[in-house]
């Protein structure tokens, strides 16, 4: 594979982000805010320079918005991949009120159970991993005659780290402390392929990550 640079962007704020009351299920939490477009009208005047040539967005409202106010700035086309999406939560844990939606949040069952388990209406961490290395696959395939920007999330972006950091041996006990590395609304990721990268004399090739979670535009 030649080298490759991916720049992968968190959706702007969203009425979810801005109010901890709205949740996933008030009107309009998947639409942008005021600000949400603000930030990505900015994080468009940020990446100006940049050469990028293709924006590939998720399919969620948040994430269709932010990289149109990114086109609005640069002109550039958008296409959706169905899979960028964020991480899908359990049943029971969009059925309760946001203060006892813990024990069901993906960040506490996940850890503790086999890689291909999953409460009802949750994805597994094999369901998250194989949807990652397939939108990967995509996005190099894309990057191969294009400079690619991806508007995503924040499990996303941290399930596509932890397969770059751990490779084969990523696994579900590794998620609390992904999640540690926090990642801002419209802060800026960035991978790179490398077939020829040498680290003290150590053969390290393949994909690394370079930028995470740049926020010098907010």
């Amino acid at each position: 594979m030649p080298d490759l640079t991916l720049y992968f962007v968190r959706h702007g704020e969203s009425a979810a982000n801005a109010s901890a009351g709205v949740g996933t299920d008030g009107p309009g939490w998947d639409e942008l805010t005021e600000r949400g477009w603000e930030q990505a009208r900015g994080l468009g005047r940020r990446l100006q320079g940049e050469g990028l040539e293709l924006i590939v967005a998720s399919p969620m409202r948040r994430a269709q918005e932010t990289a149109a106010g990114i086109a609005e700035v640069l002109g550039l086309p958008v296409e959706t991949d169905d899979e960028l999406h964020e991480i899908r939560q359990s049943d029971a844990y969009h059925d309760l009120e946001e203060a006892q939606r813990g024990p069901h949040a993906t960040i506490s069952w996940m850890p503790h159970s086999a890689p291909d388990a999953a409460p009802p209406g949750a994805e597994s961490f094999e369901a998250i991993l194989g949807r990652v290395d397939r939108v990967r696959e995509r996005l190099e395939a894309h990057a191969r005659s294009r400079r690619v920007l991806a508007v995503s999330h924040f499990g996303f972006l941290h399930f596509f780290l932890g397969a770059t950091l751990f490779g084969a041996g990523f696994g579900p006990g590794h998620v609390p402390g992904l999640y540690q590395a926090g990642h801002a609304n419209t802060g800026i990721t960035i991978f790179e392929h490398r077939e020829g990268r040498v680290l003290d004399g150590v053969e390290l090739p393949g994909w690394i990550l370079t930028t995470w979670n740049d926020r010098a535009h907010l």
